[in-house]
């Protein structure tokens, strides 16, 4: 048990923490930075940062999904119905739609502007480029709001973590 809670709590940290992190910090930062922003985003994906994310919130996500087991003593029905029942269970569902807008809305959206900006890059100037580019613009548009809902997600995740086993 200790081991489980160690896992969900390292991984929903890092999870958590480096989304909101990037709403709030990075991305805005990166925006603001113009070309040498891109450089950034490429070295985060040459750090394999948007594989090790999905993995780093399916661990939260499954060892989350053990600790409720145990926690309400095999899924049973009259726990869900308790307080801390209702508000992990939000929690839960709330992780998961989080994953999902990051694995595929976020993430895809992300992998093609990388692809995109090197398309333009070898694109010689004119409306080719431009519209490459303003196909990259319109994926980053997306990929920011995806970014700022899953980190919302998560930020309403970690509060029914952290208030469940105070209510009732």
């Amino acid at each position: 048990m200790i081991l489980l809670r160690l896992i969900h709590i390292l991984c929903g940290v890092f999870w958590a923490g480096t989304l909101i992190f990037v709403v709030t910090f990075l991305e805005p930062s990166v925006r603001a930075a113009g070309p040498e922003g891109a450089r950034v985003m490429q070295a985060l994906l040459r750090r394999h940062y948007l594989n090790i994310m999905p993995v780093i919130a399916a661990l939260t996500i499954l060892s989350g999904l053990d600790l409720l087991r145990r926690v309400s003593g095999g899924f049973h029905p009259s726990w869900f119905g308790s307080a801390p029942g209702l508000t992990l269970t939000a929690g839960s569902v709330v992780s998961v739609i989080a994953f999902a807008i990051g694995v595929f809305v976020m993430r895809p959206a992300t992998l093609r502007i990388g692809g995109l900006m090197a398309e333009a890059a070898a694109a010689p100037e004119g409306p080719p480029r431009d519209a490459i580019v303003a196909r990259a613009q319109a994926l980053r548009r997306r990929s920011s709001l995806a970014a700022r809902w899953v980190a919302s997600l998560l930020a309403i995740a970690v509060v029914t973590m952290a208030i469940a086993r105070y209510l009732g």
